[in-house]
């Protein structure tokens, strides 16, 4: 098969595969290169060491939804663009710019609050990711990156945000809605990539297999986001890793009834464009 990149991973989360075993699996078939992924400021300095461990690993600056609940917005922008520039031959986008309300409602469950409480921390947080989320895409137009995109139950939040910020070099990542959806982003910006993951291997996403059917190559690249979201044949049975980009991209080529090699060498011709490596 054509060489591979696996645009999102996480091998610092595996807890039961050894990560470095799992970069040696991938680049044992001597695959292009790896994006990993850090979320927080407590995991950018083990991503930035694997960098400098391996000349084709790349690394992200951002922070998820999930973790901004204690940090200053205009603090962690300084401090992220700082990273950038100190590594900046090896850092290819701006992650994790995007709105999460499945797991701010789902962390709220668990607490002794009464549902007016739960309330207001539901409006003020949801209001902070999206001032966030706005301010990570002012500092990718400043730092000429794009941004990758996860929305959890808040589709029509992030498109409002990226139209009202013009904003159109990003990647929606772990791509888990529509078509329709799909054909929108790609109206709003023609170049924008649809990322999939091993969701588009189960046999119970159809809205997923639908998009990654029917959308334009051009707009398609995959990743594993491993540990997680193991594919077809694997599911259930062990802990995801980069080298299970390759059965994405099967089910990719499956779908569109094409050659696993013509699908391969555009996604990897994608990939490469929009991170500029």
């Amino acid at each position: 098969m054509t060489k591979i990149i696996d645009t999102h991973c996480h091998p610092y989360l595996n807890k039961i595969k050894n990560k470095d075993d799992l970069i040696n699996n991938f680049f044992s078939q001597d695959w292009e290169a790896m994006i990993v992924i850090w979320t927080n400021p407590k995991s950018n300095k083990e991503v930035l060491e694997l960098t400098k461990k391996h000349s084709k690993i790349y690394a992200t600056i951002g922070i998820h939804p999930c973790d901004i609940w204690d940090l200053e917005i205009e603090e962690t922008i300084i401090n992220l663009e700082k990273t950038y520039i100190e590594n900046k031959d090896k850092i290819v986008w701006i992650w994790e710019c995007w709105l999460d309300y499945y797991w701010l409602i789902k962390d709220l469950e668990n607490t002794n609050l009464n549902e007016e409480e739960k309330q207001k921390i539901i409006k003020k947080t949801k209001e902070k990711q999206k001032i966030f989320f706005i301010r990570q895409i002012e500092l990718a137009k400043k730092l000429n990156l794009p941004i990758i995109i996860h929305n959890r139950d808040t589709k029509e939040d992030v498109f409002q945000i990226l139209e009202n910020t013009w904003f159109k070099n990003f990647i929606f990542h772990c791509y888990s809605e529509n078509l329709e959806y799909a054909e929108k982003l790609i109206k709003l910006s023609p170049k924008c990539k649809i990322s999939f993951s091993g969701i588009v291997t189960f046999n119970s996403a159809k809205e997923v297999q639908d998009t990654a059917r029917n959308i334009p190559i051009e707009n398609m690249i995959a990743e594993t986001d491993s540990p997680y979201l193991t594919p077809t044949p694997f599911r259930w049975k062990e802990e995801n890793e980069p080298i299970f980009t390759k059965y994405v991209i099967e089910k990719i080529a499956e779908l569109r009834w094409e050659k696993i090699e013509f699908i391969a060498e555009q996604i990897l011709k994608n990939s490469k464009w929009i991170f500029n490596i």
